[in-house]
């Protein structure tokens, strides 16, 4: 009888230790790992990547496209002699498509811009246009006044608020029996290249684009 009541006790023994061994053996269980981010798209909440939401897109945007350069508005802008092609139809304002050179001078110490274009038509004949244009530096407006190849003259206020871009609109001009408005944007690009698109509107209808035209400072 003693000999059986040591083997439980010793069997008894044995099975507690191999409890313990199992149980050490056994590994903790740790988190599940996390799926790390796509490259650019910032993490859902702090820990992800150790940033808090929204920081990773600050960041991104800072390392962005730098913001584009702008010129300063004025008369200084436009002087000089500009090549530039027009791709259009012909109207009572326009020539359609053609090619040439704009130039600005100053007059004087003033704020009036002389302007005067040569070019060739893409039908052949040759063509010379002539003008003006005033800067308001308070109101920030630039003024066009032109002698067009139609001979048209054409006065256009324009706003140059925003150095990105000149706003006109022509006061209505009788061209024939219709009465014809042309508005344009003139998107200033950089220190030497700019585009102008250009709308008519005839008796007062709705706006119809007309033509679009870029220009190349010249040396």
């Amino acid at each position: 009888m003693r000999f059986i009541t040591v083997a439980l006790v010793s069997l008894a023994g044995l099975l507690f230790a191999s409890g313990v061994i199992v149980r050490a053996q056994t590994p903790a269980q740790t988190p599940a790992p996390t799926e790390p981010a796509a490259p650019g798209e910032p993490g859902a909440a702090r820990g992800r990547r150790g940033l808090p939401p929204g920081a990773a897109a600050a960041v991104l945007g800072r390392r962005g496209t730098p913001p584009q350069p702008q010129q300063q508005q004025g008369l200084d802008y436009f002087i000089g002699s500009w090549r530039f092609e027009y791709i259009g139809r012909e109207s009572p304002v326009s020539a359609g498509p053609r090619t040439g050179t704009v130039t600005f001078t100053r007059k004087g110490a003033s704020n009036v811009l002389d302007m005067r274009t040569e070019g060739q038509t893409d039908a052949g004949p040759a063509y010379k246009e002539s003008g003006t244009a005033e800067w308001n530096d308070e109101q920030k407006t630039m003024t066009f006044r032109e002698r067009v190849a139609g001979g048209l003259e054409l006065v256009s206020p324009g706003n140059w608020s925003s150095p990105l871009a000149i706003r006109s609109e022509t006061q209505p001009v009788k061209a024939g029996n219709q009465t014809v408005r042309v508005r344009r944007v003139y998107s200033i690009i950089s220190a030497v290249a700019f585009t102008i698109a250009e709308e008519l509107s005839i008796n007062g209808g709705p706006y119809q684009r007309l033509g679009n035209a870029e220009f190349g400072k010249n040396p």
